[in-house]
Order: structure tokens, then C-alpha cells, then sequence
């Protein structure tokens, strides 16, 4: 007695039985397998008895007919256990009496219930659908799907939950894990997917089938594991009762990364010989993005190592001067105290208080820069802050000879700022101005103003000095970069720029060679929210998107 039984398609699940000798008609209009799926012809293809054989003839259907995923141009004897595909319906030709078999196909050289195997390599990225179906175009869409999380997943462990996403949205699968390889060929579970969550239970691998497959590098399709004799002597392929299992490589350019396993227990249910296409050419590009991502993140890693190596010369270059300095002013010291000379005790210790300085500003610009921080903003008046800074280096640009103005805007209203982060980041450009200028020639102008359109504060420090070349202006505001050689560590810009950033603004800077510079922050004011009278007290206050770029 032979027996069909639909695996796929509108019908799935049915089965039809058939004791006699007469042809079978497959289509739409058949009376014997009458099947509902409207890809295939009314008469689309005939099983015909010959002797003790069964033949399979293509009646001039529009999509075809597909024997193990081959199309078939003549009659083609046909073996218990093929599967034989119409449009979207996938059947199997078996006997009645027992559980139905899928042998393996002719491409398969082991003798075995596989149905299918495939080698995993580049050429299995390329899909080659039996018939431009739904199917087709969700494989299509599948793959479209991985290549656009792989453009934006560098960490392997959500690309690898992803790949597991996208395959069970595609097929039904019951359990589905992806394993990497270690350094000593463990095979070790990094994502794990159940379908039904209250199966998700500690995870057991079959050792059996997964050795095949890295050993032979290829994708395979069984039906029945547990009674596939390629995989007999495995016992967790028997205590996990796995009915049907897809098993591809995850294929580097170099190996094989690990596997992707997907499988389900439901009776009579085998995924396909193009379900396992799918899923190898899965296998091929999940194993490349993760050898990409491996690079990227060795990449990474060499950015670090050498920033840090940058970060670590400089570091050292600023501080061998500044300890010079100190080494030279203590000799002075020490020559003036032991000469009882006065006038040299003053010097020395004049040096080394200005390097003392020089030491605090570069720990505390090194610290403002290297540590993210939310600023504590609070209502604050900016005048204050100005006035305070101009009280602080007011000395030095006396005993520089150097002019400090001030044009402050009367109107200034409370607004929500960081006091310390505003202090810090102006007093580095007033330095700097300081720095840029002549001695008895030299002018540096610190100017406040509320723009009440912008709903924005604005602060300029312009200077007189000689000014900056366009070839030292992109480079401007890079950490360790200093147009001041000996004089600056190249940090008190990056580290305004950073602050004014902090608070929602920007900062921009105007200069011409010989006729000065001016550095103007913006600081927006909106807030985003009405503020909570209870937050007042050093509370955050959120700031609205300034709209700047």
C-alpha cells in the first residue's frame, strides 16, 4: 500500500493511501490528491505503476516538478522516502504500513534517513530556490534581513541572538542554538532560542551530530535523528528525542567557527532540503561577520593601546618639563637660602610655585577630559563666574603687563549651569589668550551676552595675540595638540570643547594670522520640562535639544 503525505504547504498534514495499481494524479483537480495550494496546475503532475516501480511524470505544470530539489524533465523512477515538491507543497512518497523514511539523496554518500547535505562555502550564500514562491521571496528577505544587523551588530553575542530571530520567524522550529568553538575545539552554546519559553530548560548538545558536521564542514538535513544511522552511536541525540534537525557551519575564511543547530520533535514534521539551503548560507555569513567583528574589535583594541600610548608620551614629555622646572627652582632656592640671599629665595620659589601650577593644571584638565560626567547644572548667575576668573588672573597679567577687559551684559539672567565646568572651561581660554599675546602689548577681552531669540548665553574671550594658521586650526581642539611647544599640554581646549558640549552648546573659533583670536561659547538655556521647586537645591536641570549642530 503507498501512501503521501503532505509535509508543506496548504495542506500540510494530510495524508492519502492508495491499495491499487492506477495512476495518481497530483493538482488541483485530482480526485485521488486533491491539494488546495493554488501554485500548482489543476493536473500538474502523474504517478504512473510500471512493473514494480513507481514513475513520476511532469504533465506541463507552470512551476515544475521537483524530486529532492532537482527539477525533473523526464520520468523519474520514484523510491519510498523522496520528496517531491509542487509550487508551495512538499510531499513524501512512502509506505502506509509504519512511519514514513526519508532516504537519503543521490548527493549523499553515507547510508543514512539524511536527506540532504550540503557544503558550506561561499557558494552557499547563493540561494537556489526550486520555484519562485513565497518561500523564495522570504529567504530573499531573510537574508536582506541578517545583512543589514550585520552592517549594525559588532558584539557577537546580540548578532548571534539576532540570526536565531530571524531563523525562527522564517521556520518552525521547536529548539535552536548557535555554539562557538574555542581555543581548544569545545563546542560551547552562545545563544539559545525555545519556542516555547517554558521548555527553556539547561541546554544539552548532541556531541554526535555536531562533530559531523564541523568534521565534514557541511550543512545536514535529517529527518529523523534518532534513527539516522550517521548519528546511531550518539546517545543525546536519543535522550532529546529529536525527530528533525538542521545542522549548518558557522564558516569563516579561515574554519569553522561553530555550528547553528535548529530542531523539532513534532511528529511527521522535517524541514526541507531548501530550508537547509537557507540556513547554510546563514551559516556562511554569520561565520564572517563574526570573523569581522573579531577584527573590529582587534582594531579597537590597537586604537586604545595606541591612544594610550600617545596619551602616555605626552603625559610624561608635560610632566619631565614641569619636574625640570621644579628641579631648577629648588636649586635656586637652595643656593638663596644658603647665601642668604633674599631677592633669590623669591626667585626660586617663584619657579617653582609657577610649576606647582603648571602641575594642578594639567591633573585637573587630565581629569575633566578622561572622566565622563553629568554636569551639575544649577541656577547660577555667568557674570559671577566671570568675575570670579578675572579675580584669579588678574596678577599674573599685571606682572605680564598684559591688559584684561571685561564687557559683562547687565541683563544677564540666572540660567542653569555647571559652575565648576563653566569656570574651568573659560579660565583655560583666558590662559590661553594670556599665553597668545605680548607682553606690554597685549589685550585680552572677556565678554558676556544673553541672546533672548536663541534663548542661549554667549561668552567670548578675544585676545590680540599672533594668531592661528588654518593648518593648526583642525587640529584645534585634538587632545595633546599645542601650538605653545614647551608652554602647554594641548588639553585646555579639548577639554572646553568638552565642558561647552556637556551643557547642550557648542563652541566656535575666529582667527586670522597677526590679528588675534576669539573664542565664543554658546550656551543654550531651554529647559525641557518645568522645574520641580523641590529640585532647586543643586538639582540637575534638564536642558531642551539646543537644534545646534
Amino acid at each position: 500500500m503507498i501512501a503521501i503525505l503532505v509535509l508543506q504547504g496548504p495542506d500540510r498534514g494530510r495524508r492519502f493511501q492508495f491499495d491499487g495499481g492506477d495512476p495518481i494524479h497530483l493538482g488541483r483537480s485530482s480526485e485521488q490528491v486533491p491539494l488546495t495550494d493554488l501554485t500548482i496546475s489543476r493536473n500538474h503532475a502523474t504517478l504512473v505503476p510500471v512493473a514494480d516501480k513507481w514513475h513520476l511524470r511532469d504533465e506541463g505544470s507552470a512551476n515544475g516538478v521537483y524530486v529532492n530539489g532537482e527539477q525533473i524533465k523526464d520520468d523519474v523512477v520514484i523510491k519510498i522516502g523522496d520528496q517531491i515538491r509542487l509550487g508551495a507543497t512538499l510531499l513524501v512518497f512512502g509506505a502506509s504500513q509504519g512511519s514514513v523514511r526519508v532516504t537519503a539523496s543521490q548527493t549523499n554518500t553515507a547510508d543514512s534517513d539524511i536527506i540532504s547535505s550540503i557544503p558550506s562555502n561561499e557558494d552557499s550564500l547563493i540561494l537556489d530556490s526550486p520555484e519562485p514562491t513565497a518561500a523564495a521571496v522570504r529567504h530573499l528577505r531573510t537574508m536582506l534581513q541578517l545583512s543589514n544587523a550585520i552592517g549594525s551588530i559588532y558584539e557577537p553575542e546580540a548578532l548571534l541572538q539576532r540570526v536565531l530571530d530571524l531563523l525562527f520567524d522564517q521556520m518552525q522550529i521547536d529548539r535552536g542554538f548557535i555554539a562557538l568553538r574555542d581555543a581548544a575545539g569545545q563546542v560551547t552554546p552562545q545563544a539559545v532560542r525555545y519556542r516555547d519559553p517554558k521548555k527553556n530548560a539547561k541546554i544539552v548538545v548532541s556531541h554526535t551530530i555536531i562533530d559531523h558536521v564541523i568534521t565534514r564542514q557541511e550543512g545536514v538535513l535529517s529527518s529523523d535523528a534518532m534513527s539516522d544511522r550517521r548519528f546511531s552511536k550518539g546517545k543525546s541525540v536519543h535522550n532529546m528525542a529529536i525527530r528533525s534537525v538542521i545542522c549548518a557551519p558557522l564558516r569563516g575564511r579561515h574554519g569553522v567557527l561553530g555550528v547553528i543547530h535548529l530542531d523539532s520533535s513534532v511528529a511527521n514534521h522535517t524541514f526541507s532540503e531548501d530550508q537547509l539551503r537557507l540556513v547554510t548560507a546563514i551559516g556562511v555569513q554569520t561565520g564572517m561577520a563574526l570573523e569581522h567583528a573579531q577584527l573590529y574589535r582587534d582594531s579597537l583594541k590597537q586604537e586604545r593601546l595606541a591612544a594610550v600610548g600617545q596619551t602616555v608620551a605626552a603625559l610624561s614629555h608635560s610632566i619631565r618639563n614641569m619636574l625640570q622646572g621644579m628641579r631648577g627652582g629648588a636649586d635656586v632656592l637652595h643656593d638663596g637660602i644658603r647665601t642668604s640671599n633674599l631677592e633669590q629665595i623669591r626667585m626660586g620659589w617663584g619657579i617653582l610655585e609657577r610649576n606647582l601650577d603648571k602641575v594642578q593644571v594639567l591633573t585637573v584638565n587630565m581629569l575633566a577630559y578622561s572622566k565622563p560626567r553629568q554636569p551639575l547644572l544649577q541656577l547660577a548667575n555667568l557674570n559671577t563666574i566671570l568675575e570670579d576668573i578675572i579675580s584669579l588672573t588678574q596678577n599674573t597679567a599685571r606682572d605680564r603687563k598684559i591688559e584684561l577687559l571685561t564687557e559683562f551684559d547687565e541683563d544677564m539672567p540666572p540660567a542653569p549651569l555647571d559652575p565648576d565646568g563653566i569656570h574651568h572651561a573659560v579660565l583655560n581660554l583666558v590662559t590661553n589668550g594670556m599665553d597668545a599675546v605680548q607682553s606690554g602689548h597685549g589685550v585680552v577681552t572677556v565678554t558676556s551676552k544673553y541672546d533672548p531669540d536663541a534663548q542661549e548665553l554667549v561668552v567670548e574671550v578675544q585676545d590680540n595675540g599672533v594668531g592661528i594658521g588654518k593648518s593648526d586650526l583642525a587640529h584645534l581642539f585634538q587632545p595633546f595638540y599645542s601650538t605653545k611647544g614647551q608652554k602647554g599640554t594641548g588639553l585646555g581646549l579639548s577639554v572646553a570643547k568638552k565642558i561647552v558640549e556637556e551643557h547642550g552648546g557648542r563652541i566656535v573659533v575666529d582667527s586670522k594670522l597677526n590679528q588675534g583670536t576669539t573664542f565664543r561659547l554658546h550656551l543654550p538655556i531651554r529647559r525641557t520640562t518645568t522645574q520641580d521647586p523641590g529640585q532647586t537645591q543643586g538639582g540637575p536641570l534638564p536642558l531642551e535639544d539646543s537644534g545646534i549642530e
